[in-house]
């Protein structure tokens, strides 16, 4: 069984080997690749020249090959034969692609849990790391603070590198899954404008209230996280002051959620923070009021089903 918590293997592969079949699709299409590189460049093809074959035998006042004629077809069919193949190969590969595409957006839970444990280490080795760094802002500040916190300071980066692979293999998964555009019933949210964020913070409207108000452009709010433009609160970068954030936050709950759960967290605290600032909820025109339930189901993903209210 494959070591999901092994720090020295790259997330993406750990993602990617939990998703059914999908490694398998991969051989498949490297196989393709060797089969089509090797007709591109003629490998298969018998590299033969009759004419100089002929003139040589006449030179050399030997008789005329007798199979000149069969051995030029043979030729001309194995140049066909290499030119049906590729376009037969053309049309296994787009098929190939198309699969792989489908078995990873159904199996993209698989490898989104597969990343949690990958977390969980992370978060282990980084937090004695935090605490350590608390107060320090540069790398004279932790050499005046003594051993421990140069060393964290040191090590940090590779927190963040290894922070920030993790996030771009879900990421990768996530984003292929849910496409540019994802539909709820608060109508269609941008990908990259709000998901982004959600993905790594569960409880995003605990940890900024106004995140709704400054989201619809009602009024300016800076997000409590750094940010490089205040105006865009969800393009967040992968680096070390974001993950010293987080980690130094004690509101922050970090999670990798499945696409459900993902999907599940905004459109219920989207829900919440409406009631909060109006006192109702905001669905769409012609929809009737619902009220969260939350649930988990038996594999621990979480699940909210919105009971209608009944006026």
């Amino acid at each position: 069984m494959t070591d999901t918590t092994t720090a020295e293997r790259e997330p993406v592969d750990i993602a990617l080997d939990a998703i059914p079949g999908f490694r398998a699709i991969q051989d498949a299409e490297n196989v393709l690749q060797q089969r089509t590189t090797a007709l591109r460049t003629g490998a298969s093809v018998p590299q033969v020249d009759l004419v100089a074959e002929a003139f040589e035998a006449l030179l050399a006042g030997k008789p005329l090959p007798e199979d000149l004629g069969r051995r030029a077809w043979e030729v001309t069919q194995a140049h066909e034969f290499r030119e049906d193949e590729m376009n037969i190969l053309a049309g296994v590969e787009k098929r190939l692609t198309n699969h792989g595409e489908n078995t990873l957006r159904a199996g993209a839970d698989h490898g989104l849990r597969a990343l949690r444990p990958v977390l969980d280490e992370l978060l282990g080795r980084a937090r004695p790391m935090v605490e350590a760094l608390r107060g320090v802002h540069d790398a004279q500040g932790a050499i005046d603070r003594g051993p421990d916190a140069v060393a964290a300071w040191s090590g940090f980066g590779a927190i963040v590198s290894r922070y920030a692979a993790i996030r771009s293999a879900q990421h990768k998964i996530t984003r292929i899954t849910m496409g540019q555009d994802v539909g709820t019933r608060f109508g269609s949210v941008g990908f990259n404008s709000v998901f982004r964020v959600w993905s790594e913070i569960e409880n995003v409207a605990e940890v900024w209230p106004e995140w709704l108000s400054a989201q619809n452009g009602e009024r300016a709010v800076r997000p409590p996280w750094p940010v490089r433009y205040p105006n865009r609160p969800f393009e967040v970068q992968h680096d070390r002051e974001w993950v010293m954030w987080l980690l130094s936050n004690p509101k922050v709950r970090l999670w990798v959620p499945t696409i459900g759960e993902l999907t599940e967290a905004w459109v219920a605290q989207r829900e919440s923070t409406a009631e909060r600032e109006d006192g109702t909820p905001k669905p769409k025109t012609g929809e009737p009021r619902r009220r969260p339930v939350r649930t988990r189901d038996a594999e621990g993903g979480l699940h909210t089903e919105y009971v209608k209210i009944e006026d």
